[in-house]
């Protein structure tokens, strides 16, 4: 038997946001009732009406339907704190969306302005400084975030502005008190401090600094 597939109802949903969809899928004796949201943007573009559709007019319902639910999941994501693209699209494909699907949901809401990587750049940027992180962890860090190399052309200028010396100065005597006297203490300091990003002149730098106040 072919498929048949008829939209059976449309329902303005969320203040007027979204259209929900019924659609009945028969087969002979087999019968499936599907729920699809498209938000308003999508459904005037696509422009469902009740009765029958094709196959072809179904697939780009159900495709407008995904992008809609990763563009609502992606918007929940956001108010938890900031992301780039790459890293939403990431956390999409975590939550089951397909990979072309979570980039597109995360292009979107970056071009309706719930993304700004070089505005979410320069806050992380700040709390990674609050937690005294030096410039080799931070860079790490961001690049791990995903953010695109455009948002990246203004970290130098950014670090630049830091007294990184002085940052690893205030994490010696957060941690040790002061520089350590044993030597075996002083290696095991270094250790640390370099996994917090900090270079070893930064570090010698630190040191003389403390040692001398």
């Amino acid at each position: 038997m072919p498929l048949t597939i008829t939209v059976c109802s449309l329902r303005a949903q969320h203040e007027g946001t979204e259209v929900l969809l019924q659609v009945l899928l028969e087969n002979g004796e087999h019968k499936e009732q599907k729920s699809l949201i498209l938000t308003t943007e999508q459904y005037c573009e696509l422009k469902p009406t009740r009765g029958i559709i094709s196959e072809e007019e179904y697939d780009k319902l159900e495709e407008a339907s995904q992008l809609c639910n990763a563009l609502r999941t992606g918007e929940y994501l956001l108010s938890f704190g900031a992301n780039s693209v790459q890293a939403l699209s990431r956390k999409l494909v975590q939550r089951g969306y397909q990979r072309d699907v979570a980039l597109s949901a995360a292009c979107r809401l970056e071009q309706a302005g719930l993304i700004n990587e070089e505005r979410d750049l320069g806050r992380e940027v700040e709390r990674c400084l609050r937690k005294l992180w030096g410039s080799k962890r931070i860079r790490t860090h961001l690049w791990s975030r995903g953010y695109a190399d455009e948002a990246m052309q203004g970290l130098d200028e950014l670090l630049r502005q830091v007294d990184f010396e002085q940052n690893c100065a205030t994490l010696i005597k957060k941690h040790y008190g002061g520089v350590p006297e044993d030597r075996d203490e002083q290696r095991r300091a270094i250790a640390f401090l370099s996994r917090y990003g900090y270079s070893i002149s930064e570090i010698r730098s630190a040191f003389k600094a403390l040692t001398t106040e």
